[in-house]
């Protein structure tokens, strides 16, 4: 255990950043929308841009793991995430939009780099565990999204925000060098860079059936985690009439649960359930609980607000531990990153297409609970399924 102490740290520090720099976009959005002259239900166009440069960027990293080992990767990713929260603060929509591409260019390269490196340093029976905590990044950032950007937003304006998130990430960056002496253990030649190379990580799922379904299956809950991440607080500071500093410490509240959630159902996993009858718990967790997040009204008590909201993000942010996990396990031998960042293709889809079509949902309906009900069906239906392949397993 004492072996993988450090990689986790590193892992962990790196994830929760570009996981912050994602995030911080939609959390400023009811108040950046209106000065760049957009509706705020248009942050959904921004972050499937983000996801789109992410499912590329995911597909490279085998690649530059090979040429620059995977510590350097992740410097390259927060590196990435600092530059597009600098951009963002630029003043007309073309700009804002490179910003996206930066930003999820860094964010797709950190679960394959990652996984390569925790792949090698987990002990096998902890290996659901360890990822799940590596994966607490993802909800750390979005629960110090929704605590530091709003009071900045206020305080300094959401440029000054963005710059406070750029040069948190670069701090990141550079605390991470000394750790770059492991890197020559895994560096190799860069190969050809051709179009075959850079698809090859697709082919490898595509040839693994269990490993497709799991992709599928989370390109499904990826969809519903990105409804949560995307709208809720325009949901509860537009809809619901929460202040903004109100509707971010629910969203925190939110991400707090996905902490506690990614590690606990990565020793739930280890220690009782199989992988896959986990995250088929996860996905009817996931539909019950984002059905109540769609009847939240303006009479719901806030503690009831913040239990559901919790119990949501407790299962739509804390699958992802399990499944990475689950998708090492299954990739040939010194392709885990590559691997990882072919179903992080799939995974990304979901996420790429939930934001836009959210906003439409919201736009046809007139309302962002009833959206969030119609986003609550497919991760049901995943979980069924899921359920009935671990049993069978």
């Amino acid at each position: 255990m004492k072996g993988v102490v450090l990689p986790l740290a590193i892992t962990l520090a790196v994830q929760a950043l570009t996981s912050m720099a994602m995030i911080a976009p939609s959390v400023m959005a009811p108040v950046a929308a209106a000065d760049l002259g957009v509706s705020a239900q248009h942050i959904g166009w921004f972050v499937a841009l983000e996801y789109l440069f992410a499912m590329l960027s995911g597909l490279a990293c085998g690649a530059l793991i090979g040429r620059y080992g995977p510590v350097r990767v992740c410097q390259i990713a927060v590196s990435l995430a600092a530059a597009g929260m600098a951009v963002a603060t630029g003043a007309v929509l073309p700009v804002v939009f490179a910003a996206a591409g930066l930003i999820g260019s860094g964010y797709g390269l950190v679960n394959p780099a990652s996984s390569h490196i925790l792949a090698s340093a987990a002990p096998p029976r902890m290996m659901s565990l360890i990822f799940s905590i590596k994966q607490t990044g993802v909800p750390l950032g979005g629960a110090l999204a929704g605590i530091l950007v709003p009071p900045l937003v206020l305080s300094f304006g959401w440029r000054w925000g963005a710059v406070a998130v750029a040069l948190l990430c670069l701090a990141v960056a550079l605390a991470v060098q000394p750790a770059r002496a492991a890197d020559a253990a895994t560096r190799r030649s860069g190969g050809s860079g051709s179009m075959a190379e850079f698809f090859a990580p697709l082919g490898m799922v595509f040839a693994n059936p269990p490993v497709l379904e799991l992709a599928i299956v989370s390109m499904i809950f990826g969809s519903a985690q990105l409804a949560l991440i995307a709208y809720l607080v325009s949901y509860l500071n537009l809809e619901l009439g929460y202040g903004l500093v109100a509707a971010g410490l629910i969203y925190s509240a939110a991400h707090a649960a996905g902490i506690v959630g990614r590690i606990t159902w990565g020793a739930v996993a280890d220690r009782w359930l199989s992988p896959r009858s986990m995250l088929g718990l996860l996905g009817v967790m996931m539909a019950l609980s984002g059905m109540g997040v769609a009847a939240f009204s303006a009479d719901w008590p806030l503690p009831a607000v913040i239990l559901v909201s919790a119990l949501f993000g407790a299962s739509a942010v804390g699958w992802n531990g399990v499944y990475l996990a689950e998708v090492a396990r299954r990739a040939p031998p010194g392709k885990v990153g590559a691997i990882t960042g072919g179903t992080q293709f799939l995974t990304f889809i979901g996420a790429l297409a939930a934001p836009p079509l959210f906003g439409f949902v919201v736009g046809l309906v007139g309302s962002y609970g009833k959206a969030y009900f119609v986003f609550c069906l497919l991760p049901a239906l995943a979980g069924l399924r899921m359920l009935m392949s671990g049993r069978r397993a």
